[in-house]
C-alpha cells in the first residue's frame, strides 16, 4: 500500500515538472500519444474496459458521435472502427484539446471525420466560459467544466470562452442518414447536453454510452432517456447487463442506453 502511495506521489511530481518545463501543450501532446499507444498495445483492459468494448459496438460504415472528445482517446479508435466508409463526428470545446485531437487523428485525415470546436447545451450562446482545473499543481485535463459546474475548492483554472450550440441544431446540418452510437462525457453537464439532442436521438435511436457524475445529473439523464424508451445497462464481463432504474446510484461506471425498439440490433452485446 505504501509503495503504491509513493508511486502516486512521484507521478504527481513528475507531471508538475513536465508541465513547468515544457508547457501544458507539449505535456498533453505527449500524454495523449503515450496513452493511445498503450491502448493499441492492449494495456490495462480491465481498467479501460469501456474503451475496449467500443470495438464490439461500432462496425465498419457506422456513423458515431463523440461528445467531450478531449484529446482523442475515444475518437482515435472510433475512427479506425468506422473505417473509410463510416463517419466520425466529434465535439470538443477547449481549443487546446481540439488542436491536440487533430494531431492525434492526423492518420485518419482521409477518413470522413469532423471536429466541432464548441460546447453543447440547452440553448445557443455566443460565449460560455469553460475551465480546466489545476489541482495541487497538476493539470486535470479530464475534468473540464462549464462555468458553474466546477469545484470552488480546486482554486485555480485555465479558462476559455467558447460558443455553445443546441445539439440538434448542430447535427441537423450534417444531413445524416444514420447515427449508430453516441459517447458522451462532459463532466456533469450531460443533463443539458443529452436533452439538446432529443430530436436526433428520437430519429436514429443510437446506442448511447455516458459517464454520469453527480446524483442529480445521473437521475435527470436516466429519466429523460427512459421517456424516450431507453433502458439502462452496465458493462459486466464484457457484456451489457440491464439494470433497474432504482439501481443506477449503486454503480460507479459508464452507463449504456439501448432503445427498446432496437433491442434486436444489439442482442449479441447483451448477456
Amino acid at each position: 500500500m505504501n509503495n503504491f502511495f509513493n508511486i502516486e506521489i512521484n507521478m504527481k511530481i513528475i507531471r508538475k515538472l513536465l508541465v513547468k518545463t515544457f508547457g501544458i501543450k507539449i505535456y498533453l501532446t505527449w500524454v495523449s500519444k503515450i496513452y493511445i499507444t498503450l491502448i493499441k498495445m492492449g494495456y490495462s483492459k480491465n481498467k479501460y474496459a469501456e474503451l475496449y468494448f467500443t470495438k464490439q459496438i461500432v462496425t465498419e460504415g457506422d456513423t458515431v458521435l463523440d461528445i467531450g472528445a478531449n484529446l482523442g482517446y475515444y475518437s482515435y479508435f472510433l475512427a479506425k472502427d468506422v473505417g473509410q466508409n463510416g463517419t466520425l463526428l466529434a465535439v470538443e470545446p477547449i481549443p487546446l484539446f481540439a488542436e491536440i485531437w487533430k494531431k492525434n487523428l492526423k492518420k485518419y485525415n482521409n477518413y470522413n471525420i469532423k471536429l466541432f470546436n464548441c460546447a453543447l447545451g440547452s440553448e445557443p450562446k455566443d460565449k460560455v466560459k469553460m475551465s480546466i482545473p489545476i489541482v495541487n499543481g497538476v493539470v486535470r485535463h479530464g475534468l473540464t467544466k462549464v462555468e458553474g459546474q466546477g469545484e470552488d475548492a480546486w482554486g485555480s483554472f485555465i479558462d476559455y470562452e467558447v460558443p455553445m450550440y443546441v445539439g440538434d441544431d448542430l447535427i441537423e446540418k450534417e444531413n445524416l442518414t444514420q447515427l449508430n452510437y453516441i459517447k458522451c462525457d462532459v463532466e456533469g453537464y450531460e443533463q443539458y447536453v443529452i436533452p439538446s439532442l432529443k430530436q436526433t436521438i428520437n430519429q436514429f435511436k443510437p446506442l448511447i454510452q455516458i459517464e454520469l457524475n453527480g446524483k442529480d445529473n445521473r437521475q435527470n439523464v436516466v429519466d429523460f432517456l427512459f421517456e424516450l424508451k431507453y433502458d439502462v445497462y452496465i458493462l459486466s464481463n464484457n457484456k451489457l447487463k440491464i439494470i433497474e432504474l432504482t439501481e443506477i446510484h449503486n454503480y460507479n461506471q459508464d452507463f449504456y442506453f439501448i432503445n427498446r425498439e432496437r433491442i434486436g440490433a444489439f442482442s449479441k452485446l447483451i448477456e
